[in-house]
């Protein structure tokens, strides 16, 4: 017997792969263009309730960066070799570029974190190697 876990990554599978570089390329770029956005305007937009949630702000950071990470490992598709390993490191260090930008740019409304650097770190790591597995047991 299948479980439903396994029907649903081989029917995203051909989904995943029929679609072309341009096309994975754009998308990857369009949420990256999202994430600038979100991380760059002034935090005073954002629902104050996600703000009293303690640990709130590290999991949104994790999971953005989390979708990156799988959005990258899917850009890469069935190609081997450095491009596999130097794209996580390039979504952590966007991440890191994001929060240099807050301490620059959003003077007042955003700052400088180290923890949301991890996390974002976390994120993209985490999601990559989940996304690399789902892809592996798929064949690709």
């Amino acid at each position: 017997m299948r479980t439903a876990g396994v029907l649903s990554i081989r029917r995203l599978k051909p989904w995943l792969m029929s679609r072309s570089l341009r096309m994975r390329r754009t998308i990857c770029g369009v949420y990256m263009v999202l994430i600038a956005v979100l991380s760059l305007v002034p935090s005073w937009l954002f629902p104050p309730s996600l703000a009293n949630v303690p640990g709130m702000d590290k999991w949104v950071h994790v999971a953005m960066y989390g979708v990156l990470g799988m959005l990258l490992r899917w850009t890469v598709g069935t190609r081997s070799g450095l491009a596999r390993w130097w794209l996580p490191a390039a979504g952590a260090g966007y991440g890191l570029l994001m929060e240099f930008l807050q301490l620059w740019l959003c003077a007042g409304t955003r700052s400088f974190s180290w923890e949301d650097a991890l996390a974002n770190l976390a994120g993209v790591t985490v999601a990559w190697l989940w996304m690399d597995n789902i892809l592996a047991k798929s064949g690709i």
